[in-house]
């Protein structure tokens, strides 16, 4: 039985993908499915306007490197007790950054903002989601 055939109880079977954050994201005939710990989300193919997959947000990263590097300049030559939490919040800002990576963001109709989540396996991911949707891969 292929995902998102109906088998003879009338239930659909949802094909899954593990979240990293927890959960998971499924597609089925029709719909691509999303359940994390405290929300459950059913996208009809026909909302869907676009999926694209951002990698990392380099301006984000560019930025909290500058700010690590500021606070290591201002520790050594000015400040030290400044210089360390210019540098603290530069490592907090570039962890956060790196574990927002691979982001997968599904538009859709209808919604003021995109469904994201972060796939175990994002390439795959991207490609079956733009495979049984119908959209060509960004």
């Amino acid at each position: 039985m292929d995902a998102g055939e109906a088998d003879e109880t009338g239930e659909v079977t949802v094909t899954r993908m593990g979240l990293r954050d927890g959960g998971w994201i499924g597609y089925a005939e029709g719909a691509i499915f999303v359940q994390r710990d405290d929300e459950k989300v059913k996208i009809s193919h026909s909302n869907v306007t676009q999926l694209s997959l951002r990698t990392l947000e380099w301006d984000l990263a560019v930025m909290s490197v500058v700010l690590l590097a500021v606070g290591t300049f201002v520790a050594i030559t000015r400040n030290v007790y400044i210089g360390i939490v210019f540098g603290a919040v530069g490592v907090w800002s570039l962890a956060r950054t790196y574990d927002d990576r691979h982001e997968l963001i599904i538009h859709v109709d209808g919604r003021a903002k995109p469904v994201t989540v972060h796939p175990v396996d994002p390439g795959e991911c991207h490609e079956r989601l733009a495979e049984v949707a119908g959209l060509e891969l960004q």
